[in-house]
């Protein structure tokens, strides 16, 4: 590396939303440059500095990447936590929903787990996305789309979910946070 003249920090090779190091052409993905320890990332990281070794501007935004458990139940966030979201003095409104009152969650006896999802004020664009259940991982998906194409909360209920699926559950949560869920007692204003 110093050869190269590229001096590690921490490590790790340094590099900018582009892949590419301080040094012009030189690019590092994946667990070299620190960014993001998950396989997922650094393959979209991967595909990141290709694009840019031929030519392309294209950049990876590890705040739209999904960090995953592969655990029983699994785990999977995307966005912001509550935390982050006080950290920043955002407004934010906060929906839960119990994987116990998805009714293909019901039928196939996974009931255990919790999807959590933040709304900002006043806008209701989703924020973050928590998920304590079996295919969390499976479902952040939809949350992490959701997230980086800025959607609302209303723009994702008035999305047309397969029933009965597993997936309904995300809805719910989202519906939960602006006190419209269907399939659970909402809070109180």
């Amino acid at each position: 590396m110093e050869n190269a003249g590229i001096v590690l920090e921490r490590g790790f090779l340094p590099v900018n939303s582009k892949m590419e190091t301080p040094v012009a052409g030189i690019y590092a993905a994946g667990d070299c440059n620190g960014k993001l320890m998950l396989a997922h990332a650094a393959m979209a990281m991967g595909e990141v500095a290709a694009e840019n070794a031929l030519g392309g501007s294209s950049e990876f935004l590890p705040e739209y990447s999904p960090s995953c458990a592969y655990v029983g139940p699994e785990f999977a966030g995307v966005g912001l936590t509550e935390e982050q979201a006080a950290q920043r003095g955002l407004a934010y409104d906060v929906g839960r929903f119990p994987i116990s009152a998805n009714g293909k969650s019901l039928v196939t006896g996974f009931t255990d787990g919790m999807i959590k999802v933040l709304t900002g004020k006043p806008y209701g664009e989703i924020l973050g996305v928590h998920i304590l259940a079996p295919r969390a991982t499976d479902l952040i998906e939809e949350a992490a789309l959701a997230i980086r194409m800025e959607c609302t909360a209303d723009e994702l209920i008035s999305t047309i979910h397969c029933h009965p699926t597993v997936a309904e559950a995300l809805r719910e949560g989202v519906m939960a946070s602006v006190n419209r869920a269907i399939h659970m007692p909402n809070k109180k204003k």
